[in-house]
């Protein structure tokens, strides 16, 4: 009886290695290059994305951080989609977050805030879940989403608590607070 067995050269181990890494920086581009596209197509229309930047900090530096963590959910996508079946499921999840999250600063430019920080709350319930079924199949995409899902669930928690201060009734107390 004839037995076989299995080597695996270094070569092919670097190119499997080189191949996954091109995937991840491929992974990680996509966000930030739908975001570009579709950037430069409403700003034919005038229109400029709205990115949270709280505490009177300059614009630039909410949408620096906010296209930073763009990248983070093509990682973490990458991750768990490179578990085959398993992250099958959650790779869907993790994409239509990213979309939501690439689609959010120009869908909710002319909204109020109310629906400014719904739409907030509701991408940040779908990330939760995403990263739920993310850290299921990969633990390390779960923990790589989780700077995205603070930024977004910190912008729905503090634009809630401004629009619930000037909500009524309390909208007329602060009315007269600040004559």
């Amino acid at each position: 009886m004839a037995t076989s067995t299995i080597s695996q050269t270094s070569a092919s181990v670097f190119v499997a290695k080189g191949q996954d890494v091109l995937g991840l920086l491929f992974a990680m581009a996509m966000p930030l290059a739908a975001f570009s596209f579709i950037n430069w197509i409403v700003e034919v229309d005038g229109m400029l994305p709205l990115f949270f930047s709280p505490f009177g900090l300059p614009g630039w530096i909410g949408a620096a951080l906010y296209l930073g963590t763009l990248p983070l959910l093509g990682a973490s996508w990458h991750l768990v989609h490179r578990e085959g079946v398993a992250g099958s499921s959650a790779s869907w999840w993790v994409a239509a977050l990213a979309i939501g999250f690439v689609g959010f600063p120009f869908v909710v430019t002319p909204l109020d805030s109310f629906a400014l920080s719904a739409f907030a709350v509701a991408l940040s319930l779908i990330g939760f879940a995403a990263a739920l079924r993310a850290a299921s199949v990969s633990p390390l995409a779960g923990w790589v989403m989780a700077p995205a899902l603070l930024w977004m669930g910190f912008s729905a928690l503090v634009g809630l608590a401004f629009t619930a201060a000037w909500a009524p009734p309390f909208a007329l107390t602060n009315t007269q607070n600040s004559l």
